[in-house]
């Protein structure tokens, strides 16, 4: 509910209080508008009132605290600050008449949007308290609207593609001269202008991702030693954004030099590698036991992504055509600020996030910011379109459970019969298995420095 920030009058202004008027208007779901007006009658009575709240706490050598003159207190008080407060306490007032007079509407948040004018001894101060959202239902086609039964398959390539990505990342790496496509290398770079004067220098990593990027790296590098050197024309269209000087002289070359280069060694799964790499608490011993669970794992993770895609399509479907709903400012902006929060643990720091904003072109900037904006707003009309479908629904949901017990709940009641199948039982049984496999992993080891 609104809860006010100015300071509570009292019965010592209630009789008077009366003589101004206030207009409570609708604008669209989110908010409403308030209108007070008062005279310059009204004014200096509140000026009277709030310089005795001044007095309370003022004191001035000659005078005991709370019984200086009040003629005195104005004189110690900044017109600007003694306008502002008079302002306010003849805001709060009216504000508190509305939450009572109004005790049906949810109101949030704190008044924004204020403005204030002055005609014929008359001033009018105009403020927007927004109030709780509610979903507004345009049609009955969400009737029509159901969710599907998800079909997952998992196939033995995928199963083997999972488990050659695992030995990857307990691979090892064993020196080699030549760059080739199953190599991980590491070349310094050289940027040069017309000269052959050197304008920067830098150091980039050349593997599978690269490979698997673009042919660019293959025919420039494959075939290639430890200690050569490629030269290149530097052409920022023809090369791959790594390879970008990020001076800004323009270079005319570009020198990469193959400093050392390592051959990946794939490891077998015996029981003794899985012993050493997941440790003894492992529930997995051979390597059957481990393309069991990955498959468990793969499983686990489509039905998830399904679970959640197939959720999302009901929503947007619904949120399109048969329902709709305005999310108060006062909303987005806690959400805005939420987001914004995240990012910059992610980032590390609310100076790093800055940087990272600096690093852009102005307009990329405000996009950005835009986008964060867009997003929060969209989530939040998305959890209550949601949350109002579950209520028509009669689906009882505790919204403080984690997990995708909420999506798992709205599946069931399209599809009951998934009570008891994988839905509810496949996905806790292969997050208790990841909880409990390895432990440990064997240091990937890259090219030296």
């Amino acid at each position: 509910m609104l809860q006010s920030v100015f300071y509570d009058y009292g019965p010592f202004y209630t009789s008077y209080a009366i003589l101004m008027t206030h207009t409570l208007t609708k604008g669209n779901q989110s908010y409403y508008l308030l209108e007070i007006s008062f005279t310059t009658a009204d004014y200096d009575h509140e000026k009277s009132h709030v310089l005795q709240h001044f007095q309370a706490d003022m004191e001035i050598k000659g005078f005991r605290k709370g019984q200086v003159p009040l003629a005195l207190v104005e004189k110690n008080v900044q017109p600007e600050y003694l306008k502002m407060s008079i302002i306010e306490h003849i805001a709060n007032h009216s504000i508190q008449s509305v939450l009572k007079e109004h005790a049906d509407i949810k109101f949030i948040g704190e008044p924004y949007d204020y403005h204030q004018d002055e005609k014929d001894g008359t001033t009018t101060i105009s403020l927007k308290l927004d109030v709780y959202p509610e979903v507004e239902i345009k049609k009955d086609t969400r009737k029509k609207e159901t969710i599907k039964p998800l079909n997952i398959s998992i196939e033995d390539k995928d199963i083997e593609e999972a488990l050659l990505n695992l030995k990857k990342n307990y691979a090892d790496y064993q020196d080699t001269d030549t760059l080739e496509l199953w190599t991980i290398s590491k070349i310094a770079l050289e940027w040069l202008d017309k000269a052959g004067e050197t304008l920067e220098k830098g150091t980039t990593y050349i593997g599978e991702p690269e490979f698997s990027e673009t042919d660019f790296w293959k025919k420039t590098f494959v075939g290639n030693k430890k200690g050569e050197t490629v030269e290149l024309k530097y052409d920022e269209k023809a090369l791959p954004t790594v390879l970008h000087a990020k001076n800004e002289a323009k270079p005319t070359t570009l020198k990469a030099t193959i400093k050392d280069v390592k051959r990946q060694i794939l490891p077998e799964f015996t029981e003794e590698n899985i012993l050493k790499f997941f440790g003894k608490e492992s529930e997995v011993k051979t390597e059957a036991e481990l393309k069991e669970f990955i498959k468990q794992q793969l499983f686990a993770q489509r039905e998830q992504e399904g679970l959640i895609k197939a959720i999302e399509t009901f929503v947007s479907t619904i949120r399109k055509d048969a329902m709709t709903v305005v999310i108060p400012k006062t909303m987005v902006e806690e959400e805005f600020k939420n987001r914004l929060h995240s990012l910059e643990q992610r980032f590390g720091s609310k100076e790093k996030v800055e940087e990272y904003l600096k690093s852009m072109t102005e307009d990329q900037a405000k996009s950005f910011v835009a986008d964060i904006q867009n997003a929060s707003r969209e989530s939040l009309e998305k959890f209550f379109i949601l949350n109002k479908i579950t209520e028509l629904l009669g689906i009882e949901i505790d919204w403080n459970a984690k997990g995708l017990s909420l999506e798992k709940k709205l599946y069931e009641y399209f599809n009951p019969s998934s009570q008891s199948s994988t839905l509810t039982t496949e996905i806790h049984r292969a997050e208790h298995k990841e909880k409990k496999s390895a432990k440990t992993s064997a240091k990937k080891t890259k090219p030296t420095e």
